[in-house]
């Protein structure tokens, strides 16, 4: 059994390090640009890590992992561990979470009531002027609110549902590479990343409620099982709806019909309500603007139009879905096309959003989406002057250190697929990063 590198050893040592100085440094709010140098340095650990970890992989023509017993997983959850031991500083979201857990105990509906009705003032607590958004009905999917109240509110924990599904996405990739003939070393680029460390076990989003169904449900349809496939990407999207978007990646047929009951049972017990905050789901789109790029050129070219904008990415996006279908890009590959779509699209991209392309790095690690998922901490520069002044302004040039290199990463990718292909433009928009990866 071979050793351990030294250069993963090192690289381990480095991660931990910069998570026991995150913790050191608490309260991040009074630290906040030291922290986002922490988080982007030790991303760029882990790039550096992920890229020598693929290239010896890939010259040996083995599994690495099996060289490796263990520790990638072992490693990944020390780091996590860790990050459980700071507070939510960087998002308040885990307010609005314990706001409609207990909501659902009193006996009340998040998707008929938002935070400031006056019916259910006798439901405020010291920490009610953090929840965001005190105006507005619920967002989240009913699976999500179930799990919430049901498991959340009774432990205490709230970061606990999202802490345990991050591990359970960890597993569920375990099954899905060796199930597309990949090695499980693969699972660094998921387990050593800092982005789903912090979002879920230090901010406690909930993002990964949605993941772990999710790349389950293509891991069903890797090894065949198409109606578990449905059914899994329908939990998915009880989390949060967008999943929805991917059911035609995993094939057109009767068996997609599972979604529909499953669906209803999740929200039985919620009636309509989930599907009455359409229009403000949609805002995620076209709205708010919050660390866009393209979006932003959307919405110049609509006139200053929020609709048209609006409209046109939707368009785009579904155009993103059709195309991968079209093309019959492999599964995964399809939806880390339209995922990454969405997200450059969009008028607001969070940094724990970009959490949805991590799996399906792990498959395929396209340089340029995984350095945007490395730079994502910039976009937490907003925050100083938002506990300040609580002025948010997320669509500041700082911005732009992130996009400029990824697009430009992007572009060249793109540019070096046309020059060296002497396919026509229309096959070589399935990039060859987009397709079958080979097991080697």
């Amino acid at each position: 059994m071979t050793a351990v590198p030294g250069q993963v050893l090192v690289s381990a040592a480095v991660l931990q390090l910069a998570w026991i100085a995150l913790v050191l440094l608490s309260p991040l709010r009074s630290s906040v640009w030291l922290a986002i140098a922490l988080l982007v340095g030790s991303s760029v650990v882990y790039l550096i890590t992920s890229a020598f970890l693929l290239k010896v992989s890939q010259s040996n023509k083995s599994n690495l992992f099996n060289q490796i017993p263990l520790f990638l997983v072992v490693a990944g959850v020390c780091f996590r561990l860790t990050a459980w031991q700071l507070e939510a500083e960087f998002s308040d979201d885990l307010y609005r979470y314990k706001w409609e857990a207990r909501l659902q105990a009193a006996g009340g509906n998040p998707y008929r009531v938002a935070p400031n009705d006056p019916a259910w003032a006798h439901l405020k607590d010291a920490t009610f002027e953090r929840i965001p958004g005190r105006d507005f009905r619920a967002v989240y999917g009913p699976l999500t609110e179930m799990i919430y109240h049901r498991v959340a509110l009774p432990s205490g924990h709230w970061k606990a549902p999202a802490a345990l599904a991050d591990l359970g996405v960890m597993g569920a990739l375990w099954l899905l590479l060796p199930a597309l003939g990949l090695g499980r070393e693969r699972l660094l680029l998921y387990a050593w990343n800092p982005l789903p460390i912090f979002e879920f076990w230090g901010n406690g989003h909930n993002d990964s409620l949605m993941l772990f169904p999710l790349v389950l449900a293509f891991w069903a349809e890797a090894r065949g099982r198409r109606m578990a496939a449905f059914a899994l990407l329908a939990l998915a999207a009880g989390a949060k709806i967008w999943p929805l978007a991917l059911a035609p990646l995993l094939g057109v047929g009767l068996e997609m019909l599972v979604i529909v009951p499953v669906l209803g049972a999740l929200m039985a017990p919620y009636g309509w309500g989930p599907l009455d905050n359409g229009a403000l789901l949609s805002g995620f789109l076209g709205g708010w603007r919050n660390n866009d790029s393209l979006y932003g050129l959307l919405l110049w070219l609509a006139g200053g139009d929020v609709y048209a904008a609006k409209y046109a990415a939707f368009g785009l996006v579904g155009a993103a879905i059709g195309w991968a279908w079209w093309r019959r890009m492999p599964p995964v590959a399809g939806a880390l096309f339209t995922i990454a779509a969405m997200l450059l699209i969009s008028s607001n991209c969070h940094p724990w959003y970009l959490t949805w392309l991590l799996p399906f790095l792990a498959v395929y690690p396209v340089r340029g989406l995984l350095v945007w998922v490395a730079l994502s901490p910039l976009f937490y520069s907003v925050l100083p002057r938002w506990f300040e002044a609580s002025e948010w302004n997320g669509s500041t040039w700082v911005r732009w250190l992130v996009y400029a290199p990824v697009l430009t990463i992007l572009l060249c990718e793109f540019a070096g697929a046309l020059w060296y292909s002497k396919k026509s433009l229309h096959r070589v928009l399935t990039p060859a990063s987009l397709q079958q990866p080979s097991a080697e």
